[in-house]
């Protein structure tokens, strides 16, 4: 696509060199020459949408970009994410597709067999069988990409995880023909799909004015499920009339899709799904709400009798305020040459983006600054941990002021640096505040547990609510209390009998802790961090983790500025709490290998070598955690993360140990996925905080680790973001 477009572009260029060259009037009349250049600029402008042009996308029963039940080789947009429900007789299926990258599609569905009572716990109130699959498409050639004439090509895994009841290798070629407002798709597969398919997608409106016709698609497929012989198939799934489905999808408003299809000429499937692109979203609302860039008044006026340190002190409070950054601390120092600089401490509460505070400091830092300061050091702190610092001259910003210089140059100039440390005796306090004691935070809570005996979706719906704060300005310590309005939990138990695990439970009787009607205390501990200087940083914490364990924990960090490295080693020894009230206990079930529960004695410990690499190019972040778990089971975490321009992110772990744990006969190893969305998404101002859900693929305790408080790279890496 880069090559088709840098041609046009130079076919461009010539045009409108020869047209100057060779123009009588072109020294005649300059606006004939204005008139030429903005042609040819819409000219590229339309061959640069000409070649972002494509067909609408359509979701298949099980949320595959595909048509009906058949995939096809095209993909949707990094960032995607997409909702969905079908009723595909005899199955209802409920969807979650992410595209995590441009050429990664991933799908999990979650099937229903209905009208057939599950085997093992369907007397119990499980209700109808139901089988949870994983799917994955990768692109392998998109279409106009570089050579004209080669279709979307992509091979995919449907099922590939778990039961595999419905396993399908497949490979496909998908052709877009633009003109005909026409897609055309032929396919090969192995499995459930079996042998060759094809598919076919119409939109004769797409470029209608009127709006609801414009995402009209007429949809015709051959289904090559092996429905008749697949043994995993429902019963009355297995008759076929006809293999070709036919169907009509309706996009509506860019995020809404329909459909209703024929299926194996016998039933009438419908499905309707949601999709947004969160990876390149700016939020619903625009941020009307966050303070303009501090520009007024300017006073670069040098300290001294007309302009008194406190006055500047109270100035520059002020303004940090007003740009929503606390101001803490301001020494005014002299180096070994005899020039003044400022130390500046402040707290970023708002802003996601380590480029927006930064943006923020220049405008103000230009404005205030005195003329006869050398240079400032701006810290940034979090957590009670100074994380980083900007290093700026104010010859510099005068310039960026006076505009002889852009934003870019001034980034280049003065980068993140270490945090400078300050000789309290030969400095100047110019100002001081305290943190707060306290805040009062409050929220809802929903807390679900998938695939229980008693039924499918178990839930807990409350508030969370505590205070949090600092003691003597450096010590963190956070309190949070919970209380449930509506719990389906009360008829869980901790101990899975259909797959016994023979580690001490140590994570799978976390549903005990939450069956609880009344007020409880699931966190209460102290932290105090430290920047111990050159790239090094400290953590101690004490208290009530979590609604499960109690402990003490040690970390150590070393994460240079500007680096994609950090190596860290934590260590935990933590107590099981009680299931009701604030007392811990030294014990805890095992069960042996005559499936005979047992009391053991139990002090938890959990230590771990952490490995970080961010790979900035993708925005990608790796982290890998090798040592002991909480169940004393040895080995290690991987971990991957997708962030996304919206501050969005995605991510996977799989952690590989020693346990032994057995699932379905099969060893199990404990794995999930998370994701999360700036909360802002939904503001008109920034913030911070971050909705997040993340789900394991089963709640066992092999790879289970507690809670120990906020780690350091988590505070470190999301302030220089």
């Amino acid at each position: 696509m880069m090559i088709k477009r840098c041609i046009f572009i130079l076919i461009s260029f010539f045009e409108l060199s020869f047209a100057h060259l060779y123009s009588e009037s072109e020294w005649i009349s300059d606006s004939h020459d204005k008139n030429d250049l903005f042609k040819e600029l819409s000219l590229v402008r339309k061959i640069d949408l000409k070649l972002k042009e494509r067909l609408p996308l359509i979701y298949n029963q099980s949320l595959i970009i595909g048509y009906i039940s058949m995939p096809s080789a095209r993909m949707s947009e990094s960032g995607t994410l997409a909702l969905g429900f079908s009723k595909t007789t005899p199955y209802h299926l409920y969807s979650l597709n992410f595209q995590m990258f441009n050429s990664i599609e991933m799908v999990g569905n979650y099937r229903v067999y209905k009208g057939i009572t599950e085997t093992g716990f369907g007397h119990l109130g499980f209700g109808d069988d139901t089988d949870r699959g994983a799917n994955i498409k990768f692109r392998l050639y998109q279409q106009n990409q570089d050579f004209p004439y080669i279709p979307n090509l992509s091979f995919g895994f449907e099922d590939f995880y778990g039961s595999k009841r419905f396993y399908s290798f497949y490979a496909v070629a998908t052709e877009e023909i633009l003109p005909a407002n026409l897609e055309l798709s032929l396919g090969y597969g192995l499995g459930r799909i079996k042998g060759f398919y094809g598919a076919a997608a119409w939109t004769p409106f797409r470029k209608s004015d009127y709006g609801p016709l414009k995402g009209l698609s007429l949809l015709a497929e051959y289904d090559a499920n092996n429905y008749k012989h697949h043994k995993n198939e429902h019963p009355l799934g297995k008759e076929i009339k006809s293999r070709i489905n036919v169907g009509v999808c309706l996009n509506l408003f860019d995020f809404l899709q329909f459909k209703v299809s024929s299926l194996r000429g016998k039933e009438i499937a419908a499905s309707a799904s949601i999709y947004y692109n969160i990876g390149s979203s700016k939020g619903f609302f625009p941020k009307s709400l966050n303070p303009a860039y501090y520009n007024s008044p300017v006073n670069n006026e040098p300290l001294g009798i007309r302009r008194k340190e406190y006055e500047l002190a109270q100035e520059l409070a002020y303004a940090f305020c007003n740009q929503g950054l606390n101001l803490y601390k301001v020494y005014l120092m002299k180096d070994k040459k005899g020039k003044e600089s400022l130390w500046i401490k402040i707290i970023n509460t708002i802003y996601r983006k380590e480029g927006d505070v930064r943006d923020r400091v220049e405008h103000l830092l230009s404005t205030l600054i005195p003329s006869d300061i050398y240079a400032t050091n701006v810290v940034v702190e979090a957590d009670g941990i100074e994380c980083h610092a900007y290093y700026f001259r104010t010859s510099d910003l005068i310039k960026f002021k006076e505009g002889t210089i852009g934003p870019h140059e001034l980034d280049a100039v003065s980068p993140l640096v270490e945090v400078p440390k300050v000789k309290e005796r030969e400095a100047d306090l110019l100002y001081k505040r305290r943190k707060d004691i306290w805040t009062l935070l409050l929220r809802p809570r929903m807390i679900t547990f998938f695939g229980s005996t008693t039924g499918k979706i178990k839930y807990s719906a409350g508030f969370i609510g505590g205070v949090e704060g600092y003691f003597f300005d450096n010590t963190y310590y956070k309190t949070q209390v919970a209380y449930n309005i509506s719990s389906s939990l009360y008829s869980l138990r901790a101990i899975d009998v259909y797959n016994i695990s023979h580690l001490p439970i140590v994570r799978s009787d976390s549903v005990k802790y939450f069956q609880r009607n009344n007020l409880t205390l699931e966190q209460a501990y102290l932290q105090r961090g430290l920047n111990i200087g050159g790239g090094w940083f400290s953590r101690v914490a004490l208290g009530y983790f979590e609604p499960a364990y109690a402990g003490v924990a040690l970390e150590a960090l070393y994460y240079p500025v500007n680096s994609s490295v950090a190596v860290g080693f934590e260590f935990a020894s933590v107590l099981k709490r009680d299931y009701r009230g604030i007392g811990v206990k030294t014990k805890t079930i095992q069960i042996n290998h005559q499936n005979i529960p047992k009391y053991i004695h139990f002090i938890g410990l959990q230590y771990f070598l952490d490995i970080y690499y961010q790979y900035k190019p993708w925005m990608l972040d790796f982290k890998i955690m090798v040592g002991q778990f909480l169940a004393k089971d040895k080995g290690a975490r991987f971990e991957i993360a997708k962030e996304y321009k919206s501050g969005s992110k995605f991510s996977i772990w799989y952690t590989v140990t020693n346990g032994g744990d057995i699932v379905n006969f099969k060893t199990y190893y404990d794995k999930g996925i998370a994701f999360s969305i700036p909360l802002d998404f939904f503001l008109k101002k920034s913030s911070k905080s971050m909705l997040g859900y993340a789900m394991s693929a089963w709640l066992r305790d092999v790879g289970a680790q507690a809670l120990t408080g906020k780690k350091l790279y988590e505070t470190i890496h999301e302030e220089r973001r």
